[in-house]
């Protein structure tokens, strides 16, 4: 009886999978068949504010938006991003790698490689080290940056911005590569310098002669119309020097005895993995360079926009903490409001306001609509989706309250902040991340009082609250006054 019981599971086994290979041959036949999403007919497509625009199409074509004569797929909603984005997301996890991408090195960027081997394992690298799990090896890089942060704002407040991107570089090259720099030093500043190159790279019409004549890659940069060529290679460049130098020098510490870190450990641990650990260092720089910057000024030009939140968190923070030390993540779960502010932050100003772009990587049948294999541009609007009335209250305005009232509080789990992305794309390093933008918060609100900064007759100068337009989104130069609460007690973190 055994071998007929096995010859007939085998049959069933059999059966399964033909019936399974049969539905899904259907389901393909069925969306090949089926109508494309609604959208615009255009013949270029924004680049100023793009999601301002994107964000139109989707009032007026519902929550999947296509534009056929660019092969891209704009949702405005939660609920389509999620279903495309986490739910199929063997479907939709692939990136479009342009040559113009290639040339600016994005081959060894985890957030814009293709989904494939390589890419698998240098995630699995990533998240060796950043896991949730592991993020309190970095607390003391970030105390110890964070506090810097604090005493260039005492010593320099007007320059602000640069002491924001100081942080946020420097606090990649501390927690990984054991090494301590500065806005100012000249690899730091090659990589501030690159990252608009790659937000053109990933927006629809951030190179339109390309674009519409993508022959153009074969020919020299010196040739009229190929001048992106020369931009591209040149961010490939500074790429390559962000992956070799700092990863060389760890190493050549931890050989002599200098000095260790995680980088240079990991390396001498795992040799077979130098490429994928050196692609870990370089994406976490160059990310680092806009997304927490972005997320940090965002915080500071909204504190100076609403003196009642930032006296409200004050009040919290004094009343919880005290006055005679800074927050530490201990007290986290202590501070709501704190809490709250950070989630708004994240809310309202996304660094990142379309999403990186996804491709389909087969035919798929969504919603009664057909979405093509190899629709290079698939947006999920992190910026509208953020702004939708129907789930957020005065969406436009910045109200920390909406998550103090909320039947589940403000401490939400983190994949319920959609700047970091969605599905298997979802941001690698978002645990650190997280932590370094709320303890900057908690910390700077405990230790100064933002507000407008004054001219020479002593009356206030206005903040406009203008942000930048092109991928990445931050605010535009402004002034501000930044008043110590307690010198003594920031100058104090130095000694």
């Amino acid at each position: 009886m055994y071998p007929s019981s096995l010859f007939l599971a085998s049959l069933g086994v059999a059966a399964l999978a033909f019936g399974v290979i049969l539905r899904v041959r259907r389901n393909r036949s069925n969306a090949a068949k089926a109508a494309y999403p609604p959208g615009p007919k255009v013949a270029s497509m924004p680049t100023l504010d793009a999601w301002v625009k994107y964000r139109e199409w989707g009032e007026a074509y519902g929550d999947l938006v296509y534009v056929p004569e660019w092969n891209t797929l704009i949702t405005n909603s939660a609920e389509v991003a999620l279903d495309l984005l986490e739910k199929r997301a063997r479907i939709y996890s692939d990136r479009a790698m342009t040559p113009i991408m290639k040339l600016c090195g994005g081959e060894n960027l985890l957030s814009v490689e293709c989904y494939s081997d390589k890419w698998r394992k240098d995630r699995r690298v990533f998240q060796q080290t950043f896991r949730q799990a592991a993020c309190h090896n970095f607390y003391p890089a970030q105390y110890y940056k964070i506090h810097e942060f604090l005493r260039n704002l005492i010593y320099k407040p007007d320059d602000f911005m640069e002491h924001i991107r100081g942080l946020s570089q420097g606090l990649v090259y501390k927690s990984l590569y054991g090494l301590d720099i500065t806005a100012e030093d000249p690899l730091a500043k090659k990589a501030a310098g690159i990252v608009g190159t790659f937000g053109r790279a990933l927006l629809s019409g951030g190179f339109p002669t390309y674009e519409w004549f993508p022959w153009l890659v074969y020919l020299p940069s010196w040739f009229p119309g190929c001048e992106f060529k020369r931009i591209a290679s040149e961010c490939g460049k500074v790429v390559e020097e962000v992956d070799t130098i700092p990863f060389d020098i760890a190493v050549d510490r931890l050989n002599s005895g200098e000095c260790t870190s995680p980088i240079a450990e990991l390396a001498a641990e795992r040799p077979e993995d130098i490429k994928e650990i050196k692609a870990m260092g370089t994406m976490s720089f160059i990310a680092a360079t806009d997304t927490t910057i972005s997320s940090i000024s965002s915080f500071l030009l909204a504190m100076c926009m609403h003196p009642d939140v930032q006296a409200k968190a004050r009040e919290e923070i004094d009343r919880v903490i005290g006055k005679d030390r800074l927050p530490t993540f201990e007290d986290r779960r202590s501070l709501p409001y704190v809490e709250s502010i950070y989630r708004e932050v994240m809310r309202l100003d996304p660094p990142i306001p379309l999403g990186f772009p996804h491709i389909s990587m087969e035919d798929d049948l969504y919603r009664g609509y057909h979405i093509p294999k190899g629709c290079t541009t698939i947006l999920s609007l992190i910026w509208a989706i953020n702004r939708d009335p129907n789930v957020y209250a005065d969406p436009d305005k910045f109200l920390p309250e909406r998550y103090m009232n909320s039947p589940n509080g403000p401490f939400e789990n983190i994949d319920n902040i959609y700047a970091y992305g969605f599905g298997r794309r979802v941001c690698a390093g978002r645990y650190m991340a997280d932590n370094t933008v709320w303890l900057t918060i908690a910390s700077v609100l405990a230790a100064f009082t933002l507000g407008n900064a004054k001219d020479e007759d002593g009356n206030e100068i206005e903040i406009t609250g203008e942000m930048t337009d092109l991928f990445f989104r931050h605010p535009k130069p402004y002034r501000s006054s930044i008043t110590p609460r307690n010198k003594d007690l920031v100058l104090a973190t130095g000694e």
